[in-house]
């Protein structure tokens, strides 16, 4: 869609972190007319400046708009912005759509789209994989639940968002495959981690080693990541933050659970991500767990 038919369509956004900042900016830059929430005024002051027009309430936003974009923390945050105090469902109506890019349960999605049907909205569930980096290009890749018909009327607005965008079925569809996503990030995280350190300690050149891997059956688009730039250099200012990786890996291990499907291998990259929290390592990124692996090993980090 162009930028000219976009700005028949207003976009709210509720969430302006680390993610939904740079998200914000591109639908700006794709033509939508914005109207945002937030809490803090520096963060006011910079989407007023590049267009967007401030609103006091989710419920105000959803008000203006036709199109709801939510990206928060967690399932209490998602559920208390749509369904709390001034939240999205005292403006929910026909013709109004929730795109909740959060990651969280698919049953949490699929509480909203049971508690919002009945006022017409129309809710997808869109999880996003691809870091701030992603964001701030628009070449998120986008796991989609819902409705095909409510999935292709927001799709003009995921298009500003992401280069990978998926309709994986219904409600909560988008949430478990973003789920499955994260579990094995999680591993392969943890994985890395155990081999840098065995290499370190068998005296390995660990910048020949790298290379070796990244053009070999052990590479992956995270080793290639992380492995260079955050374990080999020391480096962890977050892209994802630890905390949030292990939120992720218990919903997909609660997943797991409740399907009798058994996860001894996630289980235990569990137990390194609490461990690494445990260490004061939560806010840095999640492949700090690299260095929960060195310590154990007797090496310094």
């Amino acid at each position: 869609m162009t930028s000219q038919a976009n700005a028949s369509t207003t976009v709210g956004f509720i969430g302006l972190g680390t993610m939904g900042r740079p998200m914000a900016h591109n639908l700006l830059k794709a033509g939508f007319p914005l109207v945002f929430s937030a809490r803090r005024d520096d963060v006011a002051a910079e989407m007023t400046a590049a267009g967007a027009t401030r609103a006091d309430t989710p419920a105000d936003v959803t008000a203006a708009a036709s199109h709801v974009v939510t990206i928060v923390t967690a399932d209490a945050q998602v559920r208390e912005v749509a369904l709390g105090p001034a939240g999205i469902i005292e403006s929910a109506a026909a013709g109004k759509y929730l795109i909740d890019m959060s990651t969280v349960s698919p049953e949490t999605s699929r509480a909203l789209g049971a508690a919002l049907a009945p006022h017409g909205m129309a809710v997808i569930d869109a999880p996003v994989s691809g870091g701030p980096w992603g964001a701030e290009s628009a070449t998120l890749t986008i796991m989609c639940g819902g409705d095909a018909a409510d999935f292709a009327a927001c799709r003009p607005v995921l298009d500003a968002l992401g280069k990978n965008i998926h309709h994986l079925g219904p409600l909560g569809a988008g949430q478990t495959v973003k789920l499955v996503n994260q579990l094995l990030g999680a591993g392969i995280m943890a994985l890395i981690g155990e081999g840098m350190t065995l290499a370190r300690a068998a005296g390995v050149d660990l910048d020949k080693l790298i290379s070796v891997v990244e053009t070999s059956s052990g590479g992956s688009t995270l080793f290639s990541a992380r492995a260079r730039k955050f374990v080999y250099e020391g480096h962890y200012q977050p892209g994802f933050m630890t905390r949030l990786l292990q939120k992720d890996l218990t919903l997909a291990l609660d997943i797991a659970r409740g399907l009798g499907v058994p996860t001894p291998l996630a289980s235990a990259a569990w137990q390194q991500y609490a461990e690494a929290i445990n260490a004061g390592y939560a806010d840095e990124d999640f492949a700090s767990v690299a260095k929960i692996c060195a310590r154990a090993a007797g090496l310094e980090e």
